[in-house]
């Protein structure tokens, strides 16, 4: 018998110093290992650059294109009014929608100067979503929009350069610009 009221006791001194642990201020959910590893993942989720979470082609080609037209100065209005024109024509989609496309590509890229060096990490989620036809597709855009103004320089080639040897191992899906279903 003594030793169920020595048990019980243990226990109940147990649950008094959790208690007042936690009234003190010491979050019990820190020794929880299913706890750490759901705000490890919403960490990694929402600490990421933007620019290294899209995994739709079609945003990443849209991206693509206006830092390539980005990568001298500022776009120009006979740029912007090519890169309109362009989502419109490739990606068939309206001029509400190419033009929300611009907007979100600008906001992406608003801090970034040189986006060659990070190519890998933007386009390492979206990759394999990649058909062989979006491939070469994002890379003539890409040197359409370079040469707009003249003879594209050298940040602009190696932009491009960069984008075709990164994307040419995408693997075969069909559609050339359709929206790609994830589970």
């Amino acid at each position: 018998m003594h030793y169920i009221i020595g048990f019980i006791t243990a226990i109940a001194g147990l649950f008094w110093a959790l208690n007042s642990l936690q009234r003190s201020g010491v979050d019990l959910n820190a020794l929880n290992p299913f706890v750490w590893w759901r705000r490890r993942q919403i960490a990694k989720f929402y600490g990421a650059n933007p620019l290294h979470v899209l995994d739709n082609p079609m945003e990443v080609a849209a991206l693509l294109l206006l830092a390539t037209a980005k990568c001298d100065g500022e776009v120009s209005r006979e740029e912007k009014k090519f890169l309109l024109q362009t989502f419109e024509r490739e990606f068939h989609v309206s001029a509400h929608e190419a033009s929300s496309l611009l907007a979100q590509a600008s906001y992406l890229l608003r801090d970034e100067s040189d986006i060659t060096a990070q190519l890998d990490k933007i386009l390492d989620r979206s990759r394999s979503y990649f058909t062989d036809e979006q491939t070469k597709s994002t890379v003539e855009l890409m040197q359409q929009t370079a040469s707009l103004e003249g003879s594209p320089s050298k940040m602009k080639n190696a932009l491009i350069n960069e984008t075709s040897r990164v994307l040419r191992s995408a693997q075969d899906q069909p559609g050339k610009w359709q929206q790609q279903k994830q589970a």
